[in-house]
C-alpha cells in the first residue's frame, strides 16, 4: 500500500464565519470560556463548518457528536437552516447548556439526544466531532461508515488511543508494514500528542508528523470501505495543538 498522503496534512485556508454580525448565543463565549479560548474555538470552529459546507444538502441530517456544551451544533444549526442538526452528548449538564443557548436564538433545526456514543443509532447524513477523544474518534467514524455519512472529524488525545472490544489497532497499517505491531503503534499515539505550545518547536513538528501517521491510517480503514477521504490541517495551526480534520465522503457523496 503505497504513501497516498503526505505525512504532514494538507492545510486549506477556510471562509470565516462572520462572527460580528452573529447573535451572541452563537458565540463560544457564551459555553462559559476565556476569550483567548474562545477566539481558538471560533477559528477551529470557522474550518469545521468550512468543510460541511462543501458535504451538506437542504434536507440533510447531521449529527455532532460529543457536542459538549453545543459549540459546534449551535453554529451548523444557525449556518444550514435547511438542514436538521442532532447534538449528541452523555452528559446532562452540557446538554442543559446547549438547550438553553438554543432557545434563546430561536433555533427550529436542532434536536438533543443524552446518549453515549455506543448506543446512538439513526440514519443520518453528515458526521461531526470537534476534538473526540481517544477512540472516541473512531466510534464516530465507525457510526458514519454504518450509516454511509460523510464525516468531518478532528481527534484528540491520541496517547488514550488502546485496543477495546470493537477496536483493534494499528487498523491498517499491519498488512504493509509487517513488523509494524500494536506495541509501535501505541508508541507513536503517545508521541502524537506531543504537541503542546510549550514544547520545543522540532518535537512538537514530530508530534505533528505523528498524528499524521495515526490518522492516516484511519483514513485507511475509512477508504477500504469505499470513501475518499482526506487529511487536513486547520487554519491557523496555532488555533489548537490537536489541528487535524479527517474529512470523509462515501461514494455517493463525491459529486457534491
Amino acid at each position: 500500500m503505497a504513501l497516498r498522503q503526505s505525512l504532514l496534512p494538507i492545510l486549506v485556508l477556510p471562509g470565516i464565519i462572520p462572527w460580528d454580525s452573529l447573535p451572541s448565543a452563537i458565540n463560544p463565549t457564551e459555553g462559559k470560556m476565556s476569550n483567548i479560548r474562545a477566539i481558538r474555538k471560533m477559528q477551529q470552529l470557522n474550518n469545521l463548518v468550512a468543510m460541511v459546507t462543501d458535504l451538506a444538502r437542504p434536507g440533510d441530517t447531521i449529527v455532532d457528536f460529543c457536542s459538549g456544551t453545543g459549540h459546534v451544533g449551535i453554529v451548523l444549526a444557525h449556518t444550514f437552516p435547511d438542514c436538521q442538526i442532532v447534538l449528541i452528548e452523555n452528559k446532562e449538564e452540557s446538554l442543559v447548556r446547549a438547550q438553553r443557548r438554543s432557545a434563546q436564538l430561536g433555533l427550529k433545526n436542532i434536536g438533543f439526544i443524552q446518549t453515549n456514543l455506543d448506543y446512538f443509532t439513526g440514519p443520518f447524513h453528515i458526521g461531526v466531532a470537534l476534538h473526540a477523544c481517544g477512540i472516541a474518534t473512531d466510534m464516530v467514524l465507525e457510526h458514519c461508515i454504518q450509516a454511509e455519512s460523510a464525516f468531518v472529524i478532528s481527534p484528540c488525545c491520541y496517547g488514550f488511543i488502546q485496543n477495546a472490544v470493537k477496536f483493534s489497532f494499528p487498523k491498517r497499517f499491519a498488512p504493509s508494514l509487517s513488523a509494524f505491531l500494536f506495541q509501535e503503534h501505541m508508541i507513536l499515539c503517545r508521541f502524537a500528542d506531543q504537541t503542546a505550545v510549550q514544547l520545543p518547536p522540532e518535537r512538537r513538528l514530530i508530534g505533528k508528523q505523528c498524528m499524521g501517521l495515526v490518522d492516516l491510517d484511519r483514513s485507511w480503514a475509512a477508504e477500504a470501505s469505499g470513501y475518499s477521504v482526506q487529511v487536513i490541517t486547520m487554519e491557523p495551526e496555532s488555533c489548537s495543538p490537536k489541528n487535524n480534520m479527517l474529512v470523509g465522503r462515501p461514494p455517493q457523496r463525491r459529486s457534491c
